[in-house]
């Protein structure tokens, strides 16, 4: 027994002493990759609010969102259902935190454009954008800003069904369009190409100088623009000085042509000189794409 009883001790002793190893090394560990800064990705969702309540509420809680952005559209608070400030508390009790944006809900490219901003703010977590909360066109934004995004983000559309719809009597009283959540889908977001930055760039200062000659454009591209820069730089150009041919071929090739392909400039020819402005689709094109400004 004196000998049983000593094993089982020192088995005791080496057990112990084993987890205070253990725990050593993982709280060390833990310690060296906060300093490493290492980067535990949020679980964020974007839900457009319309008329829901429990499609934005029930997958942010079941799939343990840490963010929630709610696009709300700009109106006086006294006109927005009541549901919608029971709405965010019941995701704060929940943990969650709640980001409220006001927006044009029914405006494509604001939608598009809030949403992909989101995206590209939180381009090292996992973006969920709700297709189901909003008004058709939100639905519409929403996916196209998940598919010029995917290549740069991790973000996946999901569409929440329903268990129920309120009768319309009953949605004018205030109550919510639909009650629970029966199904979750997955929607794939195929990549497209938007435009890239250097023509959001040229744009936006089309749009605040109209009309604008090649001149003009290319002593502007050699402050802003990449190519342009590097051109500057390697050729020793003054960035006031005169262009030369080459100029108005990078500019045309990798700026003015791509812009023209999507309609969102004019060019005209004015005696020996070509003015530029920007078309009704180039001022959506910048108010969809003007987040590409802030990605630095």
């Amino acid at each position: 027994m004196r000998k049983d009883s000593r094993l089982l001790k020192n088995y005791h002793v080496r057990n112990v002493s084993n987890v205070a190893i253990v725990t050593k090394v993982i709280f060390v560990g833990m310690t060296c990759f906060g300093a490493m800064g290492i980067h535990v990705p949020d679980r964020v969702h974007v839900s457009p609010l319309g008329y829901e309540f429990d499609r934005v509420l029930k997958p942010a809680i079941d799939y343990k969102a840490d963010r929630v952005y709610l696009l709300e559209h700009e109106e006086p608070n006294s006109e927005k259902p009541e549901y919608h400030e029971t709405l965010k508390e019941d995701l704060q009790d929940a943990g969650i935190t709640v980001h409220s944006v006001q927006c044009d809900i029914f405006d494509l490219y604001t939608v598009l454009g809030e949403i992909a901003q989101i995206i590209t703010t939180h381009a090292k977590d996992e973006v969920y954008v709700n297709l189901s909360t909003g008004s058709k066109i939100s639905a519409i934004g929403g996916m196209i800003a998940c598919m010029v995004t995917r290549e740069s983000a991790n973000v996946t559309p999901y569409y929440v069904r329903a268990e129920g719809y309120a009768p319309d009597e009953e949605v004018e009283e205030g109550t919510p369009v639909s009650f629970g959540m029966a199904a979750i889908t997955e929607l794939p977001a195929y990549p497209i190409q938007g435009p890239s930055k250097e023509e959001i760039v040229i744009l936006q200062f089309i749009s605040e100088e109209q009309p604008i000659t090649k001149k003009q454009l290319i002593r502007q591209a050699r402050q802003v623009v990449g190519r342009f820069k590097q051109n500057v730089e390697d050729k020793g150009i003054q960035v006031d000085s005169d262009p030369y041919m080459g100029e108005y071929r990078l500019l045309d090739t990798h700026i003015l042509d791509p812009l023209q392909k999507r309609e969102c400039v004019k060019i005209t020819e004015v005696g020996r000189s070509k003015e530029i402005v920007i078309t009704d689709e180039g001022q959506n094109t910048l108010k969809a794409f003007e987040y590409l400004l802030n990605d630095d």
